[in-house]
């Protein structure tokens, strides 16, 4: 039947076209590729890991539809990704990178704009990035690995690949970092792309000091002349009609010229509010990837570079009580290791748990309280209706498995405990079945979105419950 695969994936893609817009079609179905059809199981190759998480995101549903009304119920798809560039939580040493200054060509008898000097043909200027800002230095988990994965790919072709692409997630959780490491990814690659890096703030300013000093034309011509636009905390946009109107005619110019446009924001854009729909329009043009807080593995890793980049060599307790209390801010977690080393340099005291605890009380209202497997198992049981006995039983139901493995990932996510202690408090499991446990969960998470949802809502129960931060 493997001589079938191409025609069949042919009639699947007419029943996705009848669901899809043709944009997102051409996007997201085009580059897939028919590998084989083995009996009800039909194999398709896809660009890289990212292209995979997107498309199982947003339409797996209307996929397995399609395929299901083509080859029946019982038919299932394999994904083979053609390039995988994933990297597991780590650091990777690499020398800084190189800022250069970039040159554009103006017309000096012009009114100066913002970045302009009068009577210079070519005027160097500021593209307000911070050369450490690497992907090198931006750990990966599965908090962000959908992110940065996608930051690498746009960084490597500009214009072609998500865009718009819109980071959003709460306050500190690395949303700067990883914009200006595209922007930083891209000059690396491409040293003379013209790109700038501005919080909507500061491109307020611009566009109002322009208007004061009679220069629009100017303004516009300095961003239109852009390879790259890089926005900070675009939902700060809000209510300032002049300048979203300005910003949605520079979005039209630099998207129909194919050039990269990256933006951050505190919610996803279908969230924002007093923002005009024309521009969340265009923000769902490409790709709008959420960053999640840090699991516990990937704030260790965090907090290991951090603590490499200021010297500071820490005992494994005491970096554990730091991640207990600090999940929710990676920038937090940055503020508390320079007040550590502030304290430890200046009272001569060694960095113990005693003053971790000192310096967290001053980042929030309590230190965490201890959280048990007991705890968690409880409230796991009460959203799912699993009872506590099933889910430290033996019990292989398939609400029940679900249950216990979600059980076991947030007691060593959130309850810090050793492998065999978990394993032990549910039916005597040894590591190896916790690790598997956990394994399925982050799996699922990836391919599956309302499990995704559902494990995101348990977790904002239990830290709410529990007072973790």
């Amino acid at each position: 039947m493997n001589q079938d695969h191409v025609s069949i994936w042919n009639r699947i893609l007419e029943l996705v076209q009848q669901s899809v817009e043709q944009k997102h079609y051409n996007t997201w179905f085009i580059p897939i590729r028919p590998i084989q059809l083995d009996g009800l199981v039909l194999t398709l190759e896809v660009p890289n890991e990212f292209f995979l998480a997107h498309l199982e995101s947003n339409y797996l549903d209307i996929l397995k539809d399609s395929l299901r009304s083509v080859l029946g119920q019982r038919a299932k798809i394999e994904y083979r990704i053609l390039v995988d560039n994933y990297k597991k939580p780590g650091r990777i040493k690499k020398e800084p990178l190189k800022q250069e200054s970039i040159t554009l060509e103006t017309n000096p008898s012009l009114i100066s704009n913002p970045f302009v000097i009068p009577g210079i043909k070519k005027v160097a200027y500021d593209n307000h990035l911070m050369p450490q800002f690497t992907f090198d230095k931006y750990i990966e988990g599965h908090c962000n690995r959908v992110a940065r994965q996608a930051g690498i790919q746009i960084s490597q072709r500009p214009g072609e690949l998500f865009n718009p692409l819109v980071v959003y997630g709460d306050v500190g959780l690395g949303k700067t970092h990883l914009i200006q490491a595209i922007g930083n990814g891209i000059l690396e690659k491409f040293p003379k792309s013209r790109i700038i890096y501005l919080s909507s703030d500061k491109f307020t300013n611009l566009f109002i000091q322009a208007i004061r000093n009679n220069s629009i034309s100017d303004f516009s011509n300095f961003f239109n002349a852009l390879d790259v636009l890089i926005i900070d905390d675009i939902q700060y946009l809000a209510g300032k009609s002049g300048t979203q109107e300005t910003f949605f005619h520079l979005f039209n110019q630099l998207h129909q010229n194919k050039k990269q446009l990256i933006m951050s924001s505190d919610r996803a854009p279908k969230d924002l509010k007093e923002i005009d729909e024309r521009l969340i329009s265009r923000f769902k043009w490409g790709a709008s990837l959420e960053l999640l807080s840090p699991d516990y593995e990937t704030l260790m890793a965090i907090l290991d570079s951090k603590l490499e980049e200021k010297e500071l060599d820490l005992a494994t307790n005491v970096k554990e009580v730091i991640c207990h209390n600090l999940k929710s801010s990676i920038r937090e977690l940055e503020g508390v290791i320079v007040n550590l080393k502030l304290q430890a340099t200046l009272s001569g005291r060694p960095i113990s748990i005693e003053l971790v605890k000192e310096v967290l009380a001053g980042f929030s209202n309590k230190v965490n309280q201890e959280v048990s497997i007991e705890s968690i198992t409880k409230i796991v049981s009460d959203h799912l209706k699993v009872p506590v006995s099933s889910i430290l039983g033996k019990a292989r139901q398939r609400n029940i498995v679900q249950a216990r493995q979600l059980s076991m990932y947030f007691s060593k996510k959130m309850a810090m405990k050793p492998l065999t202690v978990i394993g032990q408090a549910f039916g005597g499991k040894d590591h190896s079945t916790v690790i598997y446990s956990c394994d399925t969960v982050e799996n699922l998470m990836e391919t599956d979105k309302l499990f995704q949802d559902l494990v995101n809502k348990l977790e904002k129960i239990i830290s709410k419950s529990l007072g973790v931060k």
